[in-house]
């Protein structure tokens, strides 16, 4: 927890004049915010990492290229070459899409919001993601194996085998054939092409205003990277493609949530909702961007494998998605 009044001193010194008032933003989260004055957001790093930051990284590149799809880049508080915290603008009024996107689909499934306006927002999502990676394809551009994700993987799933148990772990242990075989594209020798990435793309990294018909343009947040990698692999450049297959497999998580949460009955059309969505958002970042299907496909399985050890050493409620998600991107071809 951050004393009162700290997050209040380090804003008022990097914008420049003195600002009052804090108010912490409660949501799971790996790290600690708060939002002053209503004008900016202070995120506490937990634990600080050593400058230079992955995300502070992205955001002054992204902001000198003029991305104009995320809240402005205020500044980093450092102490002793260690960033402890990172200040943004507050966008008054926002949620995430792990709230409007559901409210979004609980809202369809009521009959109070029609299906192409739920499906025009994750068509939005694919096309910030497209200039996303527009904006970063001159930041460490390079290549990288295909092989080595197969590697990356192939260790996620014996971690997660490892670590997941109860009925969620006997069924993914009774999926493991069927994920090997999933994974097989990623033995490819190709090398494809790599750039620094978002690096924890998903639904709830999309701010917006408004509801429904009635919704203002989304913003992309957070850039900080995988949380559970080291600062020094997050700065690696990487394949574009996982930031795809990690945005594509939390539209499917949106809807895994509206079912637990809200409509329990209603999974067959949440289903319908997905496959709509998902198609929606590759083909909007797939018009401008090349995308291998097969590959793609077996980020999204690797994407659930990282889900399970999120859940397993993070977030114990999160667990019920993965283990609907990898049964449902397996069945898909």
């Amino acid at each position: 927890m951050v004393e009162s009044g700290r997050s209040a001193a380090v804003a008022s010194q990097l914008v420049g004049r003195a600002l009052e008032g804090e108010r912490a933003i409660a949501v799971d989260q790996t790290n600690h915010s708060v939002v002053v004055a209503e004008t900016v957001v202070v995120k506490w790093l937990q634990p600080p990492v050593p400058s230079p930051h992955p995300g502070v990284d992205l955001l002054r590149y992204l902001a000198a290229r003029g991305f104009a799809h995320m809240p402005g880049f205020v500044g980093v508080y450092e102490v002793d070459d260690m960033v402890l915290a990172v200040v943004t603008e507050f966008v008054p009024g926002a949620l995430d899409g792990w709230d409007w996107y559901v409210d979004d689909v609980d809202a369809w499934l009521r009959g109070e919001l029609e299906f192409d306006v739920l499906v025009e927002s994750a068509r939005e999502m694919g096309d910030i993601t497209s200039q996303l990676h527009d904006a970063l394809s001159g930041l460490q551009r390079s290549a990288v194996s295909v092989r080595a994700y197969h590697a990356q993987a192939d260790s996620m799933l014996q971690q997660a085998m490892r670590l997941v148990d109860g009925d969620e772990g006997h069924r993914l242990r009774s999926l493991e054939r069927s994920v090997r075989v999933a994974l097989e594209p990623l033995r490819d020798e190709r090398q494809i092409p790599a750039h620094r990435i978002h690096g924890d793309l998903h639904a709830g990294q999309f701010l917006r205003v408004g509801s429904g018909a009635n919704a203002s343009r989304q913003l992309l947040t957070d850039f900080d990277g995988n949380p559970l990698a080291e600062p020094a692999e997050r700065r690696l450049a990487q394949s574009p493609l996982r930031d795809l297959a990690g945005l594509l497999q939390s539209i499917d998580h949106v809807g895994r949530i509206v079912v637990k949460r809200r409509h329990p009955d209603r999974r067959r059309d949440v289903d319908t909702f997905i496959n709509a969505a998902v198609a929606a958002a590759l083909g909007a970042y797939s018009a401008h961007h090349a995308v291998d299907d097969a590959i793609v496909r077996a980020l999204r399985v690797a994407q659930e494998l990282h889900e399970y050890c999120y859940a397993a050493t993070h977030l114990p409620k999160w667990m019920y998605v993965p283990d609907e998600a990898l049964p449902a991107v397996l069945a898909r071809r």
